[in-house]
């Protein structure tokens, strides 16, 4: 090619570009028919190589509608495999057993490298059997007998997280509004948030904490509970940041003002929450990471078939997105929270 573009006065790249075909070049046609003349003179042809199949791998997943947390997830997956040199199959199963198993029936009678079994919730699954034919990593979910590596997020240390950020701030009476006892992740984080006072000698009060309260109206309804207290919090965490915006709604209503009256700490980060009035404080699901790394284990796994490494549980950290929904207080001082509404 060095010598056809030296013959032609073009550079080399015009000239891979004409001897490869290549579309969407601007290239006249005098130019492109002189190097294809020098090319036959010297007897040049180009080299088809042949395209390598990519191993493919299938993302199982129960549900890609109820929630915006399901990109995270399939983007680090997808992302991961790309740079693998892995392709991807998503295939959701809406959560019908039936058709999961025709999923996995599929799955098994073709070239499927390995699988990369999701769930949108965290939670405890059983492992379908035909799973342990294939090899697989359990992403958001896990196995109660351990036999799988699984990659979660870590909601205890999330939970524990929030309200020590709350604690540092000066708060000493936060409280706490939780989702259905259900979820494991509502359980985690309530136990993270017990831990965090507990590490700092602060009381539990249970008159301050509510559960199903992962809805804006249930966000709305604990803190106007809250306000009838005697003694209401002066910050509270909450288990998603719609919970966040119910408690932002009553605080209106009540005339309170975010943070000077109260400060709140969400969860999710949803696309919103930057835009609040003021911006919410929150913390963000590391779902990207957890698929990238799940996309790792997995791609380890085809690399070395004849090893049957240990399986494990990864938990991945929850980043605290740190906005205006927080007041620093001064820790020597008595909390006081005038409530300036009738409720």
């Amino acid at each position: 090619m060095s010598d056809i573009a030296v013959a032609c006065g073009v550079s080399q790249a015009t000239v891979s570009l004409v001897l490869n075909n290549a579309p969407g070049t601007r290239i006249s046609p005098a130019t492109r028919e002189a190097v294809l003349v020098k090319a036959a003179e010297i007897g040049y042809t180009t080299v088809h190589r042949r395209t390598e199949r990519r191993p493919m791998i299938a993302m199982l997943i129960n549900d890609v509608t109820s929630s915006p947390h399901v990109a995270g997830l399939i983007d680090g997956v997808t992302e991961a495999a790309n740079e693998l040199g892995l392709m991807v199959s998503v295939m959701p199963t809406a959560g019908d057993s039936d058709t999961e198993q025709a999923a996995l029936d599929y799955l098994t009678a073709m070239p499927v490298a390995g699988v990369i079994y999701a769930r949108l919730i965290t939670q405890q699954i059983h492992l379908p059997p035909r799973l342990n034919t294939l090899p697989t990593v359990l992403l958001n979910c896990y196995s109660a007998d351990r036999t799988v590596s699984s990659v979660v997020p870590g909601d205890l240390v999330a939970g524990q997280t929030a309200a020590l950020s709350l604690i540092k701030a000066g708060h000493r009476r936060i409280g706490y509004i939780g989702g259905e006892d259900t979820i494991e992740a509502s359980r985690e984080r309530l136990k993270g948030y017990r831990r965090a006072l507990m590490m700092h000698d602060i009381a539990i009060d249970p008159s301050i904490i509510f559960k199903g309260g992962w809805t804006i109206k249930g966000g709305y309804d604990a803190f106007r509970q809250m306000m009838l207290l005697p003694e209401p919090p002066t910050a509270i965490c909450c288990f998603c940041d719609r919970t966040a915006m119910g408690v932002y709604s009553a605080a209106a209503e009540l005339g309170l003002t975010i943070p000077d009256d109260m400060s709140i700490i969400g969860f999710d980060n949803e696309s919103y929450t930057a835009d609040m009035v003021p911006p919410l404080t929150t913390l963000q699901l590391p779902h990207a990471e957890m698929g990238r790394y799940a996309v790792e284990h997995l791609a380890e796994l085809l690399a070395t078939p004849r090893t049957r490494p240990r399986p494990f549980k990864v938990k991945f950290e929850c980043e605290l997105i740190e906005r205006r929904s927080v007041k620093l207080l001064d820790p020597a001082a008595e909390p006081v929270l005038s409530v300036g509404a009738k409720l």
